[in-house]
């Protein structure tokens, strides 16, 4: 029997915005495509900043003010609720998506003031325990998996966090040799642990600004008392450094 082999690596940069936003982002991801509904010039502004790089280059530059070293942007949008950008430090395919490997996700959103995302910023301060205030937002933690929570300062800006572990949803394709000798291909998903640090940028204003820094987790095999964080998405000096050349509050 033939060993099935897999499919090329190029996916559509759609999926990625959808799956691949990192495992706390995932419904925020999903729900801010909805606002394609909202009119044509809309859905021309969403499609131009997956599809074309000068237009999404153009709006990340807007939203975070700076973009990190090493760091490609694989969508932003400016939506008529919220704006949000994703980039990524792995390797970019032909077709717009990318294979993260050992590399780093980051999705920002700017949302709309409402009492859902107040509580949400409140949890990620660290003011409010029950994360079912950032659910609400769209943003899901479950309070066993929290590794690390914290505030920074940057340069005078502020920022507080909450790391946890989480997964990462990645669609697969594979052929396969059916009895009668025809090839099938198949389609699914598959998930990989995930270490996230969810990020408040407090601004002024009452707009929800969050980030979602994500990489694999170091050692999927260790209870979360034993993680060794140094290096990862959840090291403060790392942290820091990442955010250091961005100010979504000045834009």
């Amino acid at each position: 029997m033939e060993t099935p082999s897999a499919a090329p690596k190029q996916r559509s940069p759609w999926v990625y915005v959808l799956l691949g936003c990192g495992g706390l982002a995932g419904l925020i991801c999903l729900g801010t495509m909805l606002v394609v509904g909202l009119g044509l010039k809309t859905a021309n502004d969403v499609v131009s900043g997956v599809t074309d790089p000068e237009e999404r280059q153009k709006n990340a530059l807007k939203q975070l003010g700076a973009i990190p070293d090493g760091y490609t942007v694989v969508a932003s949008m400016n939506m008529y609720f919220a704006q949000t950008t994703m980039l990524t430090d792995g390797e970019i395919l032909p077709d717009g998506g990318f294979v993260l490997g050992e590399g780093h996700t980051f999705a920002y959103f700017r949302v709309m003031a409402n009492d859902n995302n107040k509580k949400a910023r409140d949890f990620l301060q660290g003011k409010e325990t029950d994360p079912e205030a950032l659910t609400r937002s769209g943003i899901n933690i479950n309070p066993e998996d929290i590794v690390k929570r914290g505030q920074v300062t940057i340069d005078g800006r502020k920022f507080s966090y909450v790391a946890s572990r989480g997964f990462e949803v990645e669609p697969t394709t594979m052929d396969e040799k059916t009895n009668t000798g025809a090839t099938v291909r198949k389609t699914g998903l598959k998930t990989h642990p995930q270490l996230n640090n969810a990020i408040l940028f407090e601004c002024p204003g009452e707009q929800l600004q969050v980030g979602v820094w994500s990489q694999q987790d170091p050692a999927p095999e260790k209870n979360s008392e034993e993680l060794d964080l140094a290096g990862t998405v959840a090291d403060e000096a790392q942290l820091a450094k990442f955010l250091k050349p961005m100010n979504p509050c000045g834009k």
